[in-house]
This record gives structure tokens, C-alpha cells and sequence, in this order.
């Protein structure tokens, strides 16, 4: 065996394989709690019309599935709409209830085909994935409030950027209710409710807003958030899918935040009030007759509405794309508390979101993704230069001790702490330190994570192509080197089906290894010998982003190697 240091080494050296290959397997092979795919029931969610459960529920029932039929004047009550026409979204505002349920995403398609459909975020009850947001009132009175059943009116005949809408609704007993909605060129939808007590007497209400999911579809493969998120009293809540099948549900108070339903790269978000305190958020999970409903709401604190006066409350539903700029504006110019974690950076936020924009700066002066992410790998070697390079002399005189290492073996024999003793002996006198070559490992440790990150949730990056046959650096490669790329016609296992990419990472990582010295233990270097070929497998079903990033980076540091090799060449010949 090796002496203290070189063990300790090694065993870094494993760990931080080993860290690799389970985020690696962790990507390529998720729970089935998150990847299980519900059979879509056209029937209502029992949820649907359900306010929060913190305050009391509507007047009717939710959970109750019609069995008789409806008049001709219902049908069409319950299918009025208002058309969304806006720069980035389009779709329908259903009046009853003022729901937002149906909302497609102008900028981007589910396919790489440009006539694919757009991207579907919002979807009507009926559908298989109703998907919405509403916003109502409740009290303790027993008040007829806005809610999920309410038959809004209004004479607007759509939504645009330009144009509000505007909604009424009379309760007949006192309380008028007018309801302003616009949108912003992007995905931000404001609604304004005013309250005009024309009574005798005040009234207490509670405002709310929820958003509610049934039958999510099957998720998107990796170590991604997807499910209920949000920024409340002061910290990020998380709840993937399995976690909220696990525990149910989860409240909160808070003063300021916003809540809502993530996807990888899409998500609808509630932003209330700021500065409202006390304000109680709920995410929860229920089995109903149509299949697993989410949903996340909030309940504001009292508004009192005294006989002969009016209010006025403003919220805000983001429903759209995970565009960080955008994001980070909204934040800044709403005052949205740290709504830029709604994106999932990951536990190294510190390095994920930089590394975002110095990507996006690249691709905006390049044009080309993969290439931003070449200059990325080459200026990061660069800026590491220091570090690798002192790595790197001190591996190349460890290779040069090896015969000296192995008379040391032969002449100490079994006797162990005598070897390891005349083992550091040796390195005293040589200036060696063993343990010098985990430092650049241990720091890419977090770049390399980092940087997944970017790669995977960056929106930029879904459907960016390359070149050749690489069309989306967010996806795997295409290409099969088992079927010699689609000319034999038969089936290959998927855990075995990689690209040419990841092959060619594979034969970097191997060369790599050929010029650092072995580890004396056999076992070890048998081992160490076979990472080329584990990478290859498992990180070939990552994002092909990733990979040409890996393979770049480990060619840069072959070529640092080979010229430092040349470099001592030329000073042993002086």
C-alpha cells in the first residue's frame, strides 16, 4: 500500500467520484414518486373551487360531481370567456370565477419543429392537467363573496398589454365588487379588486388566492425542483411532488413573498401584497375522484369594509417562463422579495447565478450556446492556471519517483510503517506534496456542480443547438454509436445507448489518466482505471451541454499537461 497521505488521496479522489456518479444516477433515474404519470379523468377536481382551507369554504360544495344535467343557459354561463392576447401569452379568462385556465406561451414550442404546438401552461378543468389560478373573498359571516362560482360580468371583449379588463359583480346584499386585470408585455397579470359597501352596516372580509394543479404530468429527469415552492418569513420553502404526497400539507405567516407551482422551466407564481402581515400560506395534496390535486394558496389578514366606504387590494399572478432577467426585474421594480429563487440554482447559488450571466454574456456576442460554453471551460482553466499548474509539476515528479517508490516496496517488504516513513522521507527531500493534486479536483467540485445547474435549468440553453447533429445542448445526445447512428436496426439497452459525445469524453478522461501517475495499490488503480468507462455510461444521458463541456475541459488540461511535460523536458536537457 501507499503511505498516510497518498491513502488519503485516493480516498478523496473516490469520494469525489463517487459524489459524481450518484448525482449522476440520481439525474438519469429519478423516484417513481416523481416521475409516475396519473391517467388523465376528465372529471373535477375535488379541489377546484375550494378556498383555502385556512379560512371558510364557499357556499357550495366543491367536491360534488354533477350527475344532472344542465340547462342550455348553464352550459353557456359556465363557458363564457374573455380571449388573453398579449405579446408572450395567449388564451381565455373564464368568467365564472375569473379563472385563469387557459394560457399558452407564445415565445416557446414543446418541440423543436417549428410548427409544433406552443408551450400549454394553464389548462381548463376537463382537460388532462387542469392547471389555474383564482382569486376571491371569504368571511366568517356567511357572506355571497366572489368566488370560484361568481358570474363575473364585463363589456371588455378581450385582454391585451394595452387594454385592462374589467370585471363586476353585485352580491346583492350590500357589497359591489370591481375587478381589474391586466397584463404586462411578458407574464405578469395584476388584479385589483375594489369593495364598495353600499350597506348599513361594515363588513369583515379575507381576500385570497390559490392556484391549483390535477394529475401533474410526468416530470422532467434530474436533480430539479418541481412542485410547490416558496419565499416566505424570510426563507425558500420546497416542496417536490413526492414530498407533498408524503406530509399533505404545510403552513406558513408571513409578511411579503409570493407562492405558487414550479416546473423546470415554467411555473405559476402568487405574488400578494408585500407589506401585508400575517398573511397565512398553505401548500397541500389531496386524493380526490379525479386524481391528485395541488395546490398552493394564500389567505390575507382581515379587510374591514366600513357602510358607506370602499377598498382597494392588489395582487399579482406570474404565469409564464423562468426567464431570469425578467425575473430580476419584477423583483426589483415590484419589490418582489427574492423572486429570483423561484428559479432552482441549487445549493450553490453563489456560483450558479453568476455563471448563468457570464454564459448568457458569451451567447449574446457569440450566437451560439455551445460555443459560450467553450470560452466558459477555456477562461475557467485559464483563471485556474495557478493551481493546475503546481498540481500538475508536483503529479509529474510523483511519476518520476515511481522506480524509487518501488525499490523503497521491495526493500522494506511487508513492514509497513517502516515504507511509510521512508516514503515521506523520500518526499522531504524531493519537495513533493501527494495530497497537492486533489486541490483542482476538489475545488471543481462546486463548478462542476454549478455549472449542471446552469445547464440544466437554464431556459436559454432548452432547444439551443450546437453543431453537426447536437440540435439541443438541454437534451442528450441523439446520436447512437451502438447502432452506427441509426444504420443497424435494432435495439440497444438505454443504459448502454450514448452518443458520440460522451465517448469522446470517455477518451479524454482516459488519456488524462495516462499522464498521471498510478496508484501503487492494485486494486486501486483497477478502480481508477475503470472511471473512463463508468463516466462514460452515466454521463452520457446527461445534457449534451454538459458533456461537450467535460470533454473541452479535460482536452485544455491535457494539453496544460503535455506542454508542462515538455516544459521540464527542456529543463532536465539544461
Amino acid at each position: 500500500m501507499e503511505n498516510n497521505n497518498l491513502e488519503k488521496r485516493n480516498l478523496i479522489l473516490a469520494i469525489v467520484f463517487s459524489a459524481i456518479l450518484l448525482f449522476a444516477v440520481d439525474a438519469m433515474f429519478p423516484s417513481d414518486a416523481r416521475n409516475a404519470k396519473v391517467a388523465p379523468q376528465p372529471v373535477v377536481p375535488a379541489t377546484a373551487n375550494t378556498a383555502p382551507a385556512t379560512a371558510p369554504a364557499p357556499a357550495k360544495d366543491a367536491t360534488a360531481v354533477a350527475t344532472a344535467p344542465v340547462s342550455v343557459e348553464s352550459a353557456a354561463e359556465e363557458n363564457r370567456r374573455v380571449a388573453i392576447n398579449a405579446p408572450s401569452v395567449h388564451g381565455s379568462l373564464r368568467l365564472k370565477g375569473a379563472r385563469f385556465d387557459n394560457l399558452m406561451l407564445t415565445k416557446y414550442r414543446e418541440t423543436l419543429d417549428e410548427n409544433s404546438p406552443h408551450i400549454s401552461l394553464l389548462s381548463p378543468v376537463g382537460t388532462a392537467y387542469p392547471f389555474f389560478a383564482e382569486f376571491g373573498w371569504v368571511s366568517t359571516d356567511g357572506l355571497a363573496l366572489p368566488n370560484a362560482e361568481t358570474p363575473w360580468r364585463t363589456d371588455g371583449a378581450e385582454l391585451t398589454a394595452e387594454q385592462p379588463l374589467t370585471l363586476t359583480w353585485d352580491n346583492g346584499a350590500g357589497l359591489r365588487f370591481i375587478r381589474q386585470i391586466s397584463v404586462d408585455a411578458d407574464y405578469m397579470f395584476t388584479v385589483s379588486d375594489r369593495i364598495e359597501n353600499y350597506g348599513a352596516k361594515a363588513v369583515t372580509l379575507f381576500n385570497y388566492g390559490l392556484i391549483g394543479r390535477t394529475n401533474v404530468p410526468e416530470s422532467q429527469r434530474g436533480a430539479v425542483l418541481e412542485g410547490m415552492v416558496g419565499y416566505l418569513d424570510g426563507s425558500l420553502k420546497e416542496f417536490a411532488y413526492p414530498k407533498m404526497d408524503k406530509e399533505g400539507q404545510a403552513s406558513f405567516k408571513t409578511t411579503g413573498g409570493w407562492a405558487g407551482i414550479t416546473d423546470k422551466y415554467w411555473m405559476a407564481v402568487l405574488a400578494f401584497d408585500q407589506s401585508a402581515p400575517n398573511v397565512t400560506v398553505k401548500f397541500s395534496k389531496q386524493d380526490t375522484m379525479a386524481g391528485k390535486h395541488y395546490q398552493a394558496d394564500y389567505l390575507m389578514p382581515p379587510t374591514v369594509v366600513e357602510a358607506g366606504q370602499a377598498v382597494q387590494t392588489t395582487n399579482r399572478l406570474f404565469a409564464g417562463a423562468k426567464e431570469l432577467r425578467l425575473i430580476d426585474s419584477y423583483e426589483k421594480d415590484m419589490g418582489i422579495k427574492r423572486f429570483d429563487l423561484t428559479v432552482d440554482f441549487g445549493w450553490y447559488y453563489f456560483l450558479t447565478k453568476p455563471f448563468f450571466f457570464i454564459l448568457s454574456w458569451f451567447y449574446s456576442i457569440l450566437g451560439n450556446m455551445g460555443l459560450a460554453i467553450l470560452l466558459f471551460a477555456f477562461l475557467l482553466r485559464l483563471a485556474m492556471y495557478p493551481i493546475a499548474n503546481r498540481s500538475f509539476e508536483n503529479m509529474a515528479k510523483m511519476k518520476d519517483l515511481q522506480p524509487k517508490i518501488e525499490q523503497l516496496r521491495d526493500k522494506c517488504g511487508d513492514d509497513k510503517m517502516r515504507f511509510n516513513q521512508e516514503m515521506m522521507m523520500l518526499y522531504q527531500r524531493e519537495r513533493i506534496n501527494p495530497a497537492a493534486g486533489c486541490l483542482p479536483m476538489l475545488i471543481q467540485i462546486p463548478v462542476f456542480f454549478s455549472l449542471y445547474k446552469v445547464l440544466y435549468i437554464s431556459l436559454e440553453l432548452r432547444q439551443a443547438p450546437f453543431y453537426g447533429w447536437i440540435r439541443d445542448l438541454s437534451a442528450p445526445d441523439p446520436s447512437s454509436v451502438f447502432t452506427l447512428f441509426g444504420l443497424l436496426d435494432w435495439s440497444v439497452p438505454s443504459v448502454i445507448d450514448i452518443g458520440v459525445w460522451p465517448v469522446l469524453m470517455g477518451v479524454t478522461m482516459w488519456l488524462q489518466q495516462l499522464m498521471n501517475p498510478k496508484p501503487a495499490d492494485k486494486t486501486q488503480a483497477t478502480i481508477i482505471g475503470m472511471m473512463p468507462v463508468m463516466m462514460t455510461f452515466l454521463l452520457g444521458h446527461l445534457a449534451s451541454g454538459l458533456v461537450i463541456y467535460w470533454t473541452w475541459s479535460n482536452l485544455l488540461s491535457i494539453a496544460q499537461q503535455y506542454a508542462l511535460k515538455l516544459k521540464g523536458k527542456k529543463r532536465k536537457k539544461a
